[in-house]
């Protein structure tokens, strides 16, 4: 693999649910604080527009550990990054895009869709599936 993904080997299943675990640590708290916010910016209620707007600086921070840092942080902590499946670089950013978007078709039909990697000759999720992404763990 390149960019220095010599001797990288596919994550399990363990380690990504651990990896995803550890995401909710700070993934709750942000989504608690863009709430909060949104209802005081909305007067109490929050509107489908400030919703809508939380959820979206969700996904562009998740995006942005991912196109800076190959993962989230729960990832990093691990020593897991997301490569692209082609060439073990990093992915190019519209794949992160379909790959983040495929976290809610990986969700859809009762979490089928992330168990999939178990089953997979790769350890892909569907969501690496539609990105051409793989993850992997980088030798300590």
């Amino acid at each position: 693999m390149s960019d220095g993904m010599e001797g990288a080997q596919l994550a399990g299943f363990g380690a990504r649910l651990g990896a995803q675990l550890l995401d909710l640590l700070w993934l709750l708290p942000l989504g608690l604080v863009l709430g909060l916010l949104g209802d005081a910016v909305s007067g109490g209620t929050m509107s489908g527009a400030a919703e809508m707007m939380a959820n979206l600086i969700g996904a562009l921070v998740v995006l942005l550990f991912w196109v800076e840092r190959q993962g989230t942080p729960g990832k990093l902590v691990l020593g897991l990054r997301i490569v692209d499946a082609e060439t073990g670089g990093h992915p190019r950013f519209s794949r992160l895009v379909v790959r983040y978007i495929g976290y809610l078709v990986s969700a859809l039909p009762l979490g089928l869709g992330y168990l999939w990697m178990l089953w997979d000759r790769r350890g892909q999720c569907w969501h690496d599936k539609m990105a051409g992404t793989l993850v992997v763990r980088l030798p300590r």
